[in-house]
């Protein structure tokens, strides 16, 4: 069954993007001029990391990421730890 309904957050500093079983499906997000990386894991702060992905420092456009075919399901939640990272808008379902 192919999954159709999707959600979006923003968020400008690491946290919740849901709080519940979620498929992570792609992001947009912008560096500030720093080496940096945002890692979503599942479960909050301290949760297991599902994906990372490294900003460098000149990298101060946006990035958009999209992940293959459904997306990576997080069981307990979806959370982002940012870094050098000024904002990032999620897409989930």
């Amino acid at each position: 069954m192919m999954q159709t309904d999707v959600k979006s957050t923003h968020l400008t500093s690491s946290g919740t993007i849901f709080a519940g079983r979620a498929r992570l499906k792609s992001s947009s997000f912008r560096g500030n001029g720093g080496d940096g990386f945002v890692k979503f894991r599942d479960g909050g702060s301290n949760g297991t990391i599902f994906c990372e992905i490294d900003v460098g420092t000149n990298d101060v456009f946006t990035i958009y990421v999209l992940l293959p075919g459904e997306g990576i399901v997080f069981p307990t939640s979806i959370y982002a730890e940012m870094s050098n990272v000024s904002a990032i808008t999620t897409f989930y379902g």
